[in-house]
């Protein structure tokens, strides 16, 4: 059971890196792969320490693609696509012009119902965060003038005892941004 449960992480970090194009990167060693990222066109935008690993955030300006590498034992554990926001970059525009009659279009394609960002926002957390869905509690959305704040929170594992929390960001038709 155990090493099923192994095996199918390994499968999601990797198909998940596949996506990045940087599916080799997981498995090796973190200061030797940092050459690797930068030959590649990456930059090192911030980094973040977690409970048992460790968080870097890369940007391709080529790609315009971010990428967050989770680092545990000195080696790269998972290398997942992350929102621009989370590199300190403006998101992908759209092309389209806004304004508030396209903000209430709810047959907009695009469109995310707000009861259902509540779901989006813990499952987004949950992956952030290294965390179970059900270990996760996110609040209903606050609408704001340029989208939704979702505000949330899960429990430490450790024997602080202690809560962290977090925000989920979504654009007016209820795009997934980032969550921090």
């Amino acid at each position: 059971m155990f090493l099923a449960m192994v095996a199918a992480a390994f499968a999601s970090s990797a198909s998940q890196a596949q996506s990045t194009g940087l599916d080799d990167m997981v498995g090796a060693r973190a200061g030797q792969a940092e050459g690797e990222l930068q030959r590649r066109g990456y930059r090192n935008m911030r980094g973040e320490k977690g409970d048992d690993r460790s968080y870097s955030y890369w940007w391709n300006e080529d790609s315009r693609q971010c990428v967050s590498i989770a680092t545990m034992d000195g080696r790269y554990a998972s290398v997942t696509p992350s929102t621009p926001p989370d590199c300190g970059k403006e998101a992908a525009r759209t092309g389209r012009v806004s304004n508030k009659r396209d903000h209430r279009d709810r047959g907009s394609r695009a469109f995310v119902a707000p009861d259902e960002l509540s779901r989006i926002c813990r499952n987004e957390a949950s992956a952030r965060f290294d965390r179970r869905p059900s270990e996760v509690t996110a609040n209903a959305p606050i609408q704001q003038r340029d989208g939704y704040l979702i505000q949330g929170w899960y429990d430490r594992r450790d024997d602080s005892k202690g809560t962290t929390f977090f925000n989920c960001r979504f654009d007016p038709d209820g795009r997934f941004l980032s969550v921090n």
